[in-house]
């Protein structure tokens, strides 16, 4: 079980996960010697066996640092040593996964090159989709190859199947949606500085949009000074600040020093696996655009032997003076067994997922199997599969 918490001490207690023991009969036991220390605020977890010796591992992947957003944790490699025990082996067999240049929200074990061994792909927010080839002793950062282009993201969701039939495993990746009051392109690039611009130990965060070669702030004079009181000294009415340069804002060492990510899109994407190691990628249709994809269930909804999609999710929580990423309901994507889904509105599918979702899971059931729903401060929501009759 992850555990995490943006209020909580960067040295808490409270953020090491928990390993619990099914002992049946619905009842499970916390193995607290089962885990390493790992004082990292948690948002995924993946099972895989990547040693290949028959017993699960663990990638354990950090998902921020406590105060101090957007800074990335480390995350975690950990072997199964077959006696109730996992063993960080990270700065050993995957030392790119230390500090993985995002914060992580999701992973993937997929054998994406067809070699036999289980792969490692990652995704969160302020970074790339990245691909880690498992070459027996360690992992490799193969991002590079993988003929996908830049895909620097705010990424929440990842998931796998072989929607195409070849027998190679494509994946889905849920990212912000084209639907938010945030817009990136090449001409005009998203971006974020992160810093103690002030002095004061905490870290100040400025939103950003890149045009023509020049930087711009994103946000009010009144918003940007409250936080950054050096702004408000440096300029003295809104019409200069309306066209000030970030590096007029700031000096070129305090820039240098700060954080800084871009983002290369903001679509969720279809990543249809090529063989040999690569991905072509295509964005989901318009429909799954316009909210955060926050959790993805791949199951063959209505039986036609077609591996389909179920996407829910949307961001209550922003900024000041931002709208909330709340126009989804959940959507079935219906896969036609080539890599192309067709969205089916609510009211046909009878899924309606509309509140604060971060996440959705396939539950098996005596009946059959049932999508349930994570809604953020609130009650869980659950759906039974029904298939049409035949």
């Amino acid at each position: 079980m992850a555990s995490g918490g943006y209020r909580l001490s960067p040295i808490s207690l409270r953020l090491q996960d928990r390993l619990y023991i099914n002992q049946g009969g619905a009842r499970f036991v916390r193995d607290s010697a089962a885990l390493p220390p790992m004082l990292t605020s948690t948002a995924a977890v993946a099972v895989g066996d990547f040693t290949g010796d028959g017993k699960p591992d663990l990638f354990v992947g950090g998902r921020l640092m406590p105060r101090n957003y957007p800074y990335p944790p480390r995350s975690y490699l950990l072997k199964n040593d077959g006696r109730g025990h996992f063993t960080d082996v990270t700065d050993s067999v995957a030392p790119e996964l230390v500090q993985p240049g995002g914060m992580i929200t999701s992973a993937v074990w997929i054998d994406f090159d067809g070699d036999g061994r289980l792969d490692l792909v990652t995704a969160g927010e302020w970074m790339p989709l990245q691909f880690f080839k498992n070459e027996g002793t360690r992992f490799r950062d193969v991002t590079a190859s993988m003929g996908l282009g830049p895909t620097r993201g705010r990424w929440y969701a990842l998931a796998a199947g072989d929607f195409n039939h070849d027998g190679r495993p494509d994946l889905v990746a849920g990212n912000l949606g084209l639907n938010d009051t945030y817009t990136t392109s090449p001409e005009r690039r998203f971006g974020i500085y992160a810093s103690n611009f002030t002095g004061n130990q905490t870290t100040d965060i400025v939103y950003t949009q890149t045009e023509n070669g020049r930087t711009y702030p994103i946000g009010s004079f009144v918003a940007m000074a409250s936080k950054i009181y050096t702004v408000g000294l440096r300029f003295r009415d809104f019409t200069t600040f309306s066209s000030a340069s970030l590096d007029q804002m700031f000096d070129r060492t305090q820039l240098q020093r700060a954080l800084h990510y871009e983002i290369d899109t903001f679509a969720s994407l279809y990543l249809q696996n090529g063989g040999r190691g690569t991905f072509t990628a295509a964005p989901l249709p318009n429909l799954a655009q316009i909210a955060p994809i926050r959790g993805i269930v791949v199951h063959d909804v209505d039986g036609d032997g077609r591996l389909d999609v179920i996407v829910a999710g949307n961001l209550f929580d922003t900024e000041p003076n931002t709208p909330r990423a709340d126009a989804g309901n959940g959507l079935w994507l219906k896969g036609d067994g080539q890599g192309h889904f067709a969205p089916v509105p609510a009211v046909a599918s009878g899924f309606l997922a509309p509140r604060n979702v971060t996440g959705l899971a396939l539950v098996k059931m005596p009946t059959g199997s049932a999508v349930f729903v994570a809604n953020n401060g609130d009650s869980l929501s659950a759906f039974t599969i029904r298939r049409p009759p035949r």
